[in-house]
């Protein structure tokens, strides 16, 4: 399988609920590798990823929709996909990762211990090998909403829960 694969399923999938850009989608195909390394031991696709500035990115991936820069990619028709293991892994991530913006996903890509920053340097695209991936803190699951937009929201909601209500309402 090939990580292009794993795109066109978060597309077909939640492409209308994630508004999946290049960049998100990226972080969502490589959270699928991590998950199914995670899960089965075995990698979900066999194509490249590699520490570029943003975050770990599938080249295949990101050179299919870089004509739609920042916005956000059509989604495509739907596709099957071909083991249920697959969607299974597929639907996690979007449900667990897929609400994060595509820069808190970069910040959650670029963590202290992630494969990213054991391996990124500015003035290469290194590969973002397998043994990486099961070396780094990426591993060991979704890292939790520290620091990131979502983690906000909730934050202020619960400190002053009507001032989203009078956003909302003005």
């Amino acid at each position: 399988m090939k990580s292009i694969d794993i795109a066109h399923a978060f597309l077909s999938g939640y492409g209308a609920s994630l508004e999946l850009t290049n960049l998100k989608l990226n972080k969502l195909v490589y959270y699928a590798q991590v998950e199914s390394l995670r899960r089965t031991g075995a990698l979900l696709f066999d194509d490249a990823i590699e520490a570029w500035q943003y975050g770990p990115v599938e080249p295949m991936v990101y050179h299919a929709f870089k004509q739609f820069g920042r916005g956000v990619v059509p989604e495509c028709p739907q596709t099957s996909c071909l083991d249920s293991s697959v969607c299974e892994i597929v639907q996690y991530v979007a449900d667990t990762y897929g609400r994060l913006s595509a820069f808190d996903l970069v910040n959650m890509s670029h963590r202290e211990g992630g494969a990213w920053s054991l391996v990124y340097r500015s003035d290469a695209d290194v590969p973002i090998t397998r043994e990486v991936i099961e070396r780094s803190e990426d591993i060991k699951g979704f890292p939790g909403f520290a620091r990131t937009l979502e983690r906000g929201i909730q934050e202020a909601y619960e400190s002053i829960p009507n001032a989203l209500k009078l956003l909302e309402d003005s």
